[in-house]
């Protein structure tokens, strides 16, 4: 079973095209996911490590006070 605009249809019924096409969204529809996750990843750190420069930045401001 497969759902389109809210409806559940059944891939068995589906003739070779239409197969074909259920194919490619679903796997089009995986790598649209696996591209967020990654993106979300990127994010996140990102982030960590702009923070983790900052410190360093920071600690390096400090050495050349003294």
């Amino acid at each position: 079973m497969f759902t389109i605009d809210k409806k559940e249809y059944d891939e068995t019924k589906l003739d070779n095209k239409g197969k074909i096409a259920l194919n490619n969204v679903t796997v089009l529809l995986n790598e649209k996911n696996d591209l967020m996750h990654r993106l979300e990843k990127n994010k996140i750190l990102s982030e960590h490590y702009s923070e983790m420069l900052k410190k360093n930045l920071q600690n390096g401001k400090d050495k050349n006070k003294s």
